[in-house]
């Protein structure tokens, strides 16, 4: 995942959000013991979700997006497609509390989120590039980090 140097806090979650996927495909290959069963891998995508995604869909919808919105029509279409997703993926991941379809679900969740991750990188990020300056897009990683993006000045 390339991302762009602006927004390389936003693309390191997305890693982890690939990172998730993956483990809920073929389980955890560090830890033959770990992640391999359903359950397991139940936990792990609600806990993840808990502590990892639901705080970035808070700070992409409050922080970045109002921050870029209006670029273009383009931009803003694809954040209200990016938005429906983040309801979507918050909807699936609620569906495992019902213990039915587990692996179904799970399976979902992962194509949802790894297809979600791709839109954000490789069509949005590369936008927002486009339609902004090398000022502004100075200017739009110092607002991120003011806002709760901790490593957005790693470059």
């Amino acid at each position: 995942m390339a991302g762009q140097k602006n927004l390389h806090s936003i693309s390191h979650d997305h890693f982890t959000g690939m990172m998730l996927t993956q483990i809920i495909r073929k389980g955890n290959s560090v830890n033959d013991d770990f992640l391999k069963n359903i359950d397991e891998k139940v936990n792990y995508t609600i806990h993840f979700y808990d502590q990892e995604l639901a705080n970035h869909f808070y700070l992409e919808e409050q922080v970045l997006f109002p921050l870029v919105k209006g670029l273009s029509e383009e931009i803003d279409g694809i954040i209200n497609r990016i938005v429906d997703e983040h309801q979507f993926i918050t909807d699936l991941v609620k569906e495992l509390n019902f213990k039915t379809d587990l692996e179904n679900k799970l399976d979902r969740i992962s194509r949802v989120l790894e297809e979600h991750i791709k839109l954000e990188e490789r069509v949005l990020f590369p936008k927002i590039h486009e339609a902004l300056s090398d000022n502004e897009l100075t200017a739009l990683a110092r607002k991120l980090f003011e806002n709760g993006y901790e490593n957005i000045y790693k470059y």
